[in-house]
């Protein structure tokens, strides 16, 4: 059997096996003699990707942007546009994500705590594998802690505390992986859909941000942009955004870090937004789709990533007219599509995580809340984003250029949140996750979509698996509501 597969299993007991054994075995392999190549420590880190794309597969990435101020559910994920707590549906799919989040961090212990190990590898190889392991954990407690807020910190294969960690104790073990990543992850991603260094100090700009650490965040962000490593994919038609998000795009300058898929190794996600008219692609399932409100009213119909990612009308496959869709589901999403996919699981489309127009927006909302003015790089930051989506060159001046004359830092972070909630449309969570750290989603989902956010609804539930099999986890240590 392949080493790569033994690996699969081998992380399923690795955390339970001990080290009784005085001989290692010489006619299979185990868990004792199977870390002692280079191969198989990359066999090792790449076991770790498997949780992450089944999280993706599954409705977590569907639930993240149900939460934004823009997107209704149909069937069983309304509860969750709802905004007024998970009915039971929804908490076993908070759970499965729960589940998934962990099975990654375990994987990456076993990297983390196995790959020293090994003899005969040279440390720089040891070094790099370790800090990408490192970088995925953080990746997945990033999740955890703003989706469940205090959460078991697992750091190890054998935890003595397994109880609910406070968050900025979390945050802190995210910022000290992110620190491993950027010092001993390549320049260059190994393969597309690995982390490089400027993949953590990517992330590590978008943490500091998220805990209100202004100055680090734009330190952060400010490296990649000045890296020479990353630029904006040139826009002039809407469906030139296809080079970004199509399933093609790979490599692409603007990619940072994306969880990568093909037909062979599908994703399932872009069918569940798309319009029902033929079984596999460009049509879906619509299990998502928009109302129109003050989001889409305010959003200019100019702006070349209005028209990329929803539609209202669509030509009949079978008739070649114009159709429009129905009043129950008037608008729906289109940013992920994929003519060529051969079944409704198996688009190429990858998941974008970080993108290089992400970066240059934490450092338009950074830069000016660390140095209380607005300067001409924040805005340019800014502006290059907004270039693009309406099919300027990024790095000359244009029409739709934003001014920061009369606007006060608060008012200018106002504009910038918005711009992101434009660009990083569907772009697993972004939105509802901006809405969180910025203290306002309680009255921009009101604002925009005319529900009540009730507290419950903040803070996902701690799985009853959870509670019931961990010691040092009980009910009164469950969130809110539930």
């Amino acid at each position: 059997m392949n080493k790569n597969i033994i690996i699969l299993l081998l992380v399923i007991i690795g955390s339970s096996c001990t080290d009784f054994l005085d001989e290692k075995p010489k006619d299979r392999l185990t868990e004792i003699n199977f870390y002692e190549t280079f191969a198989d420590a990359q066999a090792a880190v790449n076991a770790i990707y498997g949780p992450i794309r089944n999280n993706y597969r599954d409705t977590y990435f569907l639930m993240l942007d149900l939460l934004a101020d823009y997107l209704e559910g149909r069937g069983s994920t309304s509860p969750v546009s709802e905004y007024k707590g998970f009915d039971v549906t929804n908490i076993n799919r908070a759970a499965a994500a729960w589940r998934y989040l962990y099975q990654t961090i375990r994987n990456a212990n076993i990297a983390i705590e196995r790959i020293p190990k090994i003899e005969g590898m040279k440390e720089s190889d040891k070094n790099a594998l370790i800090a990408e392991a490192s970088f995925l954990r953080a990746f997945s407690y990033y999740f955890l802690v703003r989706l469940w807020g205090a959460v078991p910190l697992y750091l190890d294969l054998s935890p003595v505390d397994l109880s609910r960690r406070p968050v900025s104790e979390v945050y802190q073990a995210i910022i000290n992986d992110l620190k491993t990543g950027e010092t001993y992850l390549p320049d260059t991603p190994s393969e597309f859909g690995h982390p490089t260094k400027w993949s953590a100090k990517s992330l590590l700009a978008e943490v500091y941000l998220t805990i209100n650490e202004f100055d680090l965040s734009k330190d952060k962000a400010g490296e990649v942009i000045t890296s020479g490593h990353f630029n904006l994919v040139d826009v002039n038609v809407a469906n030139d955004f296809n080079n970004v998000y199509g399933p093609e795009a790979n490599g692409t300058p603007e990619e940072i870090f994306y969880i990568k898929f093909n037909h062979t190794a599908g994703w399932t996600m872009p069918h569940k937004y798309l319009w029902d008219r033929d079984q596999f692609s460009p049509f879906g399932s619509y299990v998502v789709y928009c109302v129109p409100g003050p989001f889409f009213t305010n959003w200019d119909d100019n702006d070349l990533r209005k028209k990329f990612n929803i539609f209202s009308q669509y030509i009949n496959r079978f008739t070649g007219e114009i159709e429009t869709l129905p009043s129950s589901t008037p608008i729906l999403v289109s940013k992920y599509r994929d003519n060529n996919a051969p079944s409704n699981s198996n688009y190429g489309n990858d998941a974008p995580v970080l993108r290089f127009a992400d970066v240059l927006l934490i450092y338009a909302e950074a830069a000016p809340l660390a140095e209380n003015q607005i300067s001409a790089q924040a805005l340019e930051c800014l502006n290059r984003v907004k270039r693009r989506a309406y099919g300027y060159p990024n790095r000359s001046a244009s029409a739709v250029d934003y001014s920061a004359d009369g606007l006060s830092v608060e008012e200018f972070r106002d504009i910038v949140i918005q711009e992101r909630a434009y660009e990083l449309f569907m772009e697993g969570g972004d939105r509802w996750f901006d809405l969180r750290r910025i203290g306002r989603e309680k009255e921009i989902i009101l604002a925009n979509t005319g529900k009540t956010l009730v507290d419950k609804h903040i803070l996902w539930p701690i799985p009853q698996a959870e509670i019931d099999n961990n010691p040092d986890i009980n009910q009164s240590d469950q969130n809110p509501g539930y």
